[in-house]
């Protein structure tokens, strides 16, 4: 049975709403958890080891946070394949096999190679020519660059390995040239620094840093990584850019 055309781009858009609902959501977490503050500073004299020790550490990140980062990918992507499944049966008089409504999906290819050849097949020529116009290919070695690509892989992440929460970028700065090189113990969520104690006790200034942060998405520890402003931008893209290039064939 074919889906009316009016109803393919109401799921579409009802997809894009629910994404939307949960990116403002997402902020609103964030700025919550980053002013909490989202890590604690402390100090202490040791005497004994002659060190004005001061140490930095995250706190555990709320766990809606990722969730909510969870829903908002899934939804904006999903909304993508919906569109595509809608596409693709524009032409009522075609009959798909199994293994091609399988493979229907919406189209980001980071490679021009004979997949992408052949799945562009599934939809009508039209369509396949406005899809040749985003590829992340089209970039060349700069495909990470795509707001598509890396929606894609944000979902990927998301699916397969873990909710793509990556890391916490802090901004730290000592009120003290060169402080960098007491910088000591560094682990995962925070790190020491061991000013000497009697450069600490004979500074003029209270050695207190000033800190800023933000959390990035991507793979832990991995290469890739958007910001939240970057997210922002893929959500743009896709509701303000993307889909509106399609939703002329469905009139």
């Amino acid at each position: 049975m074919q889906m009316p055309k009016e109803e393919a781009l109401f799921h579409v858009e009802m997809k894009t709403r629910w994404a939307q609902k949960h990116f403002v959501a997402l902020q609103w977490e964030l700025d919550i958890w980053i002013d909490s503050p989202a890590y604690t500073v402390s100090h202490k004299d040791d005497v004994e080891h002659s060190i004005q020790l001061w140490r930095v550490v995250l706190k555990v990140i709320f766990e809606v946070i990722p969730m909510l980062l969870s829903v908002f990918i899934s939804s904006l992507r999903s909304a993508l394949d919906n569109l595509a499944w809608g596409l693709a049966h524009l032409d009522t008089a075609r009959v798909f096999t199994e293994r091609e409504e399988r493979n229907i999906s919406f189209l980001i290819f980071k490679d021009s190679n004979s997949t992408y050849t052949d799945r562009r097949l599934l939809f009508p020529s039209t369509v396949a020519n406005e899809f040749d116009k985003l590829q992340p290919y089209l970039r060349g070695n700069a495909y990470r660059d795509d707001p598509l690509w890396q929606l894609n892989e944000l979902w990927t992440l998301d699916k397969h390995r873990s909710v793509p929460v990556n890391s916490h970028s802090l901004n730290v700065r000592f009120p003290m040239n060169g402080w960098q090189y007491f910088l000591r113990n560094d682990f995962d969520y925070g790190f020491e620094v061991h000013f000497p104690l009697r450069l600490a006790q004979a500074s003029q200034v209270n050695l207190e840093p000033t800190i800023s942060m933000e959390v990035l998405f991507g793979e832990r520890m991995g290469s890739f990584e958007v910001s939240m402003k970057r997210l922002g931008e893929i959500n743009d893209f896709v509701r303000n850019d993307v889909i509106p290039r399609f939703a002329g064939f469905f009139t």
